[in-house]
């Protein structure tokens, strides 16, 4: 998980989007492919269209991570937690100021997936309220 790697993984979700947007999709979620704002900035300079970007934020307690990591379906190594839980943790993306996104952070601690869900769906009402956009 070098600078090479996340150079591809964002190339990788640039190409994602634009087939998506070519098929008709107005709204594309992805995740966690960025590890600070120069990433942020480096994946935006490879779209080729125009974009509203609302990045979201999931910070939880290390020790509730810890218990939905063993819990959940998509299985992982302790070697792996450890090795993902030395990654510093970066607050460029939440402290731009000349951002062109809009920052949406959710501290899912206390948090079922349909509160959060629910959530960030109320902080993003142009994209998730009733007539809003497809």
């Amino acid at each position: 998980m070098d600078d090479e790697f996340f150079g591809l993984l964002r190339c990788n979700v640039a190409g994602l989007l634009e087939n998506f947007w070519t098929a008709g999709y107005g709204n594309v979620i992805a995740g966690s492919f960025l590890r600070d704002y120069p990433d942020y900035l480096a994946f935006r300079e490879l779209l080729t269209r125009p974009c509203a970007v609302f990045l979201v934020e999931l910070v939880v307690d290390k020790g509730v991570r810890d218990g939905r990591r063993i819990t959940r379906a998509k299985q992982t190594t302790q070697q792996w937690r450890d090795m993902v839980d030395l990654i510093p943790e970066d607050l460029t993306i939440r402290q731009a100021t000349d951002a062109d996104y809009r920052y949406v952070g959710v501290d899912t601690t206390g948090l079922d997936v349909p509160e959060t869900v629910r959530r960030i769906k109320e902080a993003i009402p142009e994209i998730y309220a009733p007539g809003g956009a497809s």
